[in-house]
């Protein structure tokens, strides 16, 4: 009796169904993200300093932010800061963005 050789062939597919290929295409975006960073205390105090001049001043500052796995970049004017639930909103040419405090990566004047 002759043994089978199987190999690899065990987890080899001769054909993939769509839900299969949608799953390992969502799964190779996943590995792609990038995790949350966390910033310091004197990060924070500095983002703060600037995010209030904007404020105050209506100045235009460039804010990079962290959201869903990847960062973004975009310069406005705060309009708002709002300190219970930890967001400010932020005036761009366009739209009005609200970003979460603790998504803050930097907060530069233009």
């Amino acid at each position: 009796m002759e043994k089978l050789q199987r190999g690899n062939k065990l987890w080899e597919m001769k054909f993939v169904l769509p839900e299969h290929t949608a799953a390992l295409k969502q799964w190779r975006e996943a590995q792609d993200k990038i995790s949350k960073p966390t910033l310091d205390e004197q990060e924070l105090m500095e983002i703060g300093h600037v995010v209030m001049d904007s404020l105050k001043h209506e100045l235009e500052v460039n804010v990079i932010y962290w959201e869903d796995g990847d960062f973004c970049e975009v310069v406005g004017v705060v309009e708002r800061v709002d300190r219970y639930e930890k967001y400010i909103k932020l005036r761009t040419e366009d739209d009005i963005l609200t970003i979460k405090v603790d998504c803050l990566m930097s907060v530069e004047r233009v």
